[in-house]
């Protein structure tokens, strides 16, 4: 009787064993197999980077890319064993030629894969946007101001809000004027009061004063010859292409049609994006 309880032991751990040992080859098989399926996909969820334009003393930001961390993948789809790209994993592939070597260079649009325009709607002295905020928080959209240190002075309150709220704030010094000590001093402010990643400066024209200023003070220079002045909802349908900057002045035709205008460039499929986001890689 011993030596049969002795056989029936000797049996259920070859059995165990075996069983144990199939289990094993059967999750190494499946981990091979998930291993193997995200090397052998990830390359066609690979965005590579795209380098910036440069022609002369002008610059179109390049992208960032990505491609797939195959580690770090397969660790999220061990867990439930089997492929899912919505876990997968991502690295950077980084743009050489970064903005922050070319501050000697005007920026003079961006990025055109998407239907994105990047309106810079310039603020002066007696102008008032209680009713321009409210729509733009209502609509959900972050866009850019140009300030001058007159309009600082007056509405700093505003100032402090339009931060708050997102939108990206650019510097006009005194009117414009970046040779002006009020250049720097409006510089501090912006750079204290948010988390505003860069400034920037504004120019119509190429002026070697203003970009060496600018570059001097740690500032992107904005070239753009595209502005509305007067009737913007008839002007804005010249401007309309992606990737560019449009400097826009506030006028009280403006804060009448103001509207209509987000509404009509909504219904052509375009997206305003605040400086801050539209050039950065």
């Amino acid at each position: 009787m011993k030596k049969i309880f002795q056989i029936i032991g000797v049996l259920t751990l070859m059995t165990g064993s075996f069983i144990l040992t199939y289990e094993v080859q059967t999750v190494s098989k499946n981990t091979d197999q998930l291993l193997n399926e995200i090397k052998s996909k990830k390359d066609g969820y690979k965005e590579n980077a795209i380098e910036p334009m440069i022609k002369d003393n002008t610059i179109i930001p390049g992208i960032n890319g990505k491609e797939v961390d195959v580690k770090k993948s397969y660790e999220e789809m061990s867990k439930i064993g089997y492929f899912d790209d919505k876990l997968l994993v991502y690295k950077p592939l980084k743009v050489e030629n970064t903005l922050d070597k070319n501050k000697d260079k005007y920026i003079i649009g961006f990025n055109s894969a998407h239907m994105n325009i990047c309106p810079l709607f310039i603020l002066k002295e007696n102008n008032e946007i209680e009713e321009i905020l409210r729509i733009l928080k209502k609509e959900n959209i972050k866009t850019t101001f140009f300030i001058t240190s007159s309009y600082l002075e007056k509405h700093h309150n505003q100032i402090i809000k339009m931060v708050e709220e997102g939108h990206t704030v650019g510097n006009l010094s005194n009117n414009e004027d970046y040779e002006d000590s009020d250049f720097i001093w409006l510089k501090t402010i912006i750079t204290n009061i948010g988390n505003q990643k860069y400034n920037y400066c504004l120019t119509r024209k190429k002026n070697k004063k203003i970009i060496k200023t600018c570059k001097i003070q740690d500032s992107y220079t904005i070239l753009t010859n595209k502005e509305i002045n007067s009737r913007p909802l008839i002007n804005i349908k010249k401007f309309l292409e992606p990737g560019n900057i449009i400097i826009i002045n506030m006028n009280k035709e403006l804060k009448t049609e103001f509207q209509t205008f987000i509404n009509y460039i909504n219904s052509k499929g375009y997206k305003i994006k605040p400086l801050e986001e539209a050039i950065k890689e």
